[in-house]
């Protein structure tokens, strides 16, 4: 734990039987959790509630009386500004802060010139071009992506966390990491602080991040699982089962959770792929979300190039056939975000992930999650109790989703400042 004080501070897989790359579905705690509103817990979701770290637990005593209750360790914080500049500071822009920028908080008054003075700092950290560098690994620390110049015939695996950066260093809604149609694949020149506006190459349609060929080829996988898998964790912040029913069913070896009809996905002894198998998990409670949205990401081959005529993967099935559309769903069904959020096509699926108020809540709890040093939100399984970060999703959806505002107001939030 950050230890000091203001005063010191002035002083110094899915488990079946083909592998597709995803974890076991049915999965999860029993913390009391969003529930996306199907009024069912969601062990996945990003606001679950966790103990409070450093918290304590009141405790009753026996025979001789009660014990008293301990102080929580959170309570017993005090502010230090300084200790404070020096994480934002290498959080920020990568380096320590100067010494004119330390003297001025050790030297302050009181702690009311000192609020004021590490405030100033922080706006001219987020100000400066320094942050752009840095935003950009963040991205690529979110997206897991990045990397060196693409060998032949590969995409840039770096225009996605440029893409993001920019629209946070632009002060470009959020929503439009999934609805840019156009300009999605930019790049960056550190020497003088300037994006580049470009398009991506292909045919694709665009839909900010979702149709970069650089996601697309890091994500390829057998019938685009793991591209549904990538959203799903990146931008929910969940694991799968993405959704749950309020009266989920005995069936098999486990419980039917999903609250989609249990034949809307491809299944039986006649499918390549029995998605309605309930002999040792219960598939269909991952795959009936996921297939309705997996086709629409099939498109794209392992180099990124889409082909809006065919499928580009492959089914994990002896001779590995190019995937079908009814190896996902039977002809009766269409394309989906979530049960009743149906879409047409990837831009539609982008505006209804932006649309999405989960998306909204996980965008700010990473954020907190990187201010603090805590680890990722789905792997590490540092979820982020509602009641912490509520008024900052509030206030990121009054300002129109502007991320870097988020990132100010929670560098300057009392927890970030507490030791």
């Amino acid at each position: 734990m950050r230890r000091g004080s203001w005063q010191q501070g002035r002083n110094g897989a899915l488990g079946i039987a083909f592998a597709l790359g995803l974890a076991a579905c049915g999965g999860g705690d029993s913390s009391d959790q969003l529930n996306n509103g199907t009024g069912a817990t969601d062990p996945n979701a990003p606001g679950s509630v966790n103990p409070s770290p450093g918290g304590s637990t009141p405790g009753g005593g026996t025979g001789g009386g009660a014990t008293p209750t301990p102080t929580p360790v959170l309570d017993t914080r005090v502010v230090d500004y300084g200790e404070a500049l020096r994480i934002a500071s290498l959080k920020l822009t990568g380096d320590l802060p100067t010494l004119d920028q330390i003297n001025e908080i050790g030297s302050a008054a009181d702690a009311k010139t000192a609020k004021a003075a590490y405030e100033k700092d922080v706006d001219a950290m987020i100000a400066d071009k320094r942050f752009t560098a840095m935003m950009i690994q963040w991205w690529r620390d979110t997206l897991k992506t990045g990397g060196p110049p693409p060998a032949m015939g590969m995409p840039s695996f770096d225009t996605a966390a440029t893409f993001a950066a920019e629209v946070v260093i632009n002060d470009r809604p959020y929503s439009d990491l999934f609805t840019a149609a156009t300009n999605t694949c930019p790049t960056y020149t550190a020497a003088t602080n300037a994006f580049a506006d470009a398009a991506c190459t292909g045919t694709q349609p665009t839909a900010g991040l979702l149709s970069d060929p650089g996601i697309q080829a890091q994500y390829f996988s057998n019938m685009a699982m793991r591209r549904t898998r990538f959203i799903q964790e990146t931008f929910v912040c969940s694991k799968m089962p993405a959704e749950f029913s309020s009266t989920p069913k005995a069936m098999g070896a486990g419980s039917y959770t999903s609250p989609w009809n249990f034949n809307s996905i491809t299944g039986g002894t006649t499918a390549k792929i029995n998605f309605l198998d309930t002999s040792a998990v219960i598939c269909a409670n991952c795959h009936t979300t996921m297939n309705h949205m997996a086709p629409l990401l099939g498109h794209f081959d392992g180099k990124g190039v889409y082909d809006g005529t065919k499928f580009a993967v492959l089914v994990p099935v002896p001779g590995n056939p190019a995937a079908q559309l009814q190896d996902w769903l039977p002809a009766s069904e269409g394309f989906a975000w979530r049960n009743g959020v149906t879409v047409t096509d990837i831009p539609s699926l982008g505006a209804a992930i932006a649309k999405d108020p989960v998306v909204a809540t996980c965008a700010v709890n990473r954020v907190w999650n990187w201010a603090m040093s805590r680890g990722d939100v789905v792997n590490d399984l540092a979820t982020v109790p509602l009641t912490v970060t509520q008024q900052y999703v509030a206030d990121f959806n009054k300002n129109g989703q502007k991320l870097k505002a988020t990132i100010a107001a929670v560098y300057k939030s009392d927890d970030f400042v507490k030791f």
